[in-house]
């Protein structure tokens, strides 16, 4: 009996090495992937929130200011890195974004970024192993006083050179990235607010959506953005389509697509209407909007339109099997322990 109980240990035990092998292995690659540099800001005096690590600058009309960028090379080799100063933007998901080295620009933006820095801004600096390099950026104000904030930040993109061409030219391929975010104002801070642009059919990652553009036109920073849509058919009640998230924020002077999945809904060409409400601590708006989806668009979307996520049947099949297995193995060591002679 006790052979088999060990029998029974030893299986339990390779299924329970199974089962932490994948996170194991995962968090031993987290592990090599060690990025291998670190970046800092060197604040300036005109620094408004003194222990941040991010430019957060009072500046005055038609001053110019060379900021400065401290990258260190932690690693055992010498490193490229890529260093951008990008404006601001609110992706699809309502996180502000400053990864993009050349945005649509909101047509609600006046002054931006690309304004007030030089041409030369984007540069790639090549640092030793274990050392360390200062970077420097350069803006100028624009002679008239603007309102609110520039926002943007400053990129600094991790360079891997792969041997990608057979000419022996080198392709430099992204490897990680740090933002340090950067605010320019003048004076007062100016509240944020939000307009519905239009309403449309989108395909995102061949999920159909109805997609709500939603527009701050302030120069002003919108935080802890909550928004809650449903959509009908026109002159019904009846929800058919619904969406709420919250914790979200836009950059000021930017637009971003809210998207409401139709899920497991089959839409058919016709009228709807959207009825949209979203808030951001005191502030509140309200949005009513009549939209039309026509025929054509209905059978191209769902042409490419992947079916909903079904339950993984299989899987359920293999553990259903593997518990009776586990449950004979035992039926079988009880049956042979009470059918076998003592021998002693």
């Amino acid at each position: 009996m006790k052979r088999g109980w060990k029998i029974l240990l030893t299986i339990s035990l390779a299924l329970v090495a199974m089962i932490w092998s994948l996170p194991t292995a995962q968090a031993a690659k987290t592990a090599e992937n060690n990025v291998g540099y670190t970046v800092r800001p060197v604040l300036p005096a005109n620094q408004i929130t003194k222990k941040v690590s991010y430019f957060d600058l009072r500046v005055k009309p038609g001053q110019t200011q060379h900021l400065q960028v401290v990258v260190a090379n932690t690693s055992n080799r010498t490193q490229k890195f890529r260093i951008s100063v990008n404006q601001a933007v609110t992706n699809n998901n309502g996180v502000i974004d400053y990864s993009q080295l050349s945005p649509k620009r909101d047509s609600s933006l006046k002054v931006g970024i690309a304004d007030v820095f030089t041409k030369n801004a984007t540069q790639t600096v090549t640092v030793p192993a274990n050392g360390q390099k200062q970077v420097s950026l350069s803006y100028t104000m624009p002679a008239k006083k603007i309102r609110g904030v520039i926002l943007g930040g400053i990129y600094i993109a991790q360079l891997n050179p792969e041997n990608a061409k057979s000419d022996g030219q080198i392709m430099i391929k992204n490897a990680f990235a740090y933002a340090i975010g950067l605010s320019l104002q003048e004076g007062a801070t100016v509240k944020p607010d939000l307009r519905l642009d239009r309403v449309a059919t989108a395909q995102i990652n061949a999920r159909n959506y109805v997609t709500a553009n939603l527009q701050n036109f302030q120069p002003g920073i919108l935080q802890k953005l909550t928004v809650n849509a449903r959509v009908t058919k026109a002159g019904s009640n009846q929800t058919l389509l619904s969406q709420k998230q919250g914790q979200m924020g836009m950059a000021p002077n930017s637009n971003f697509n809210f998207g409401i999945p139709w899920g497991n809904e089959a839409l058919v060409a016709g009228n709807y209407t959207l009825y949209l409400t979203a808030k951001s601590g005191d502030q509140q708006w309200q949005f009513v909007r009549n939209f039309a989806i026509n025929g054509p668009t209905i059978k191209r979307l769902n042409r490419h339109a992947l079916t909903p996520t079904q339950p993984n049947y299989l899987l359920y099949l293999l553990l259903v099997l593997l518990i009776v297995i586990l449950l004979a193995i035992i039926g079988y060591l009880i049956y042979r322990n009470r059918h076998t002679p003592d021998t002693k």
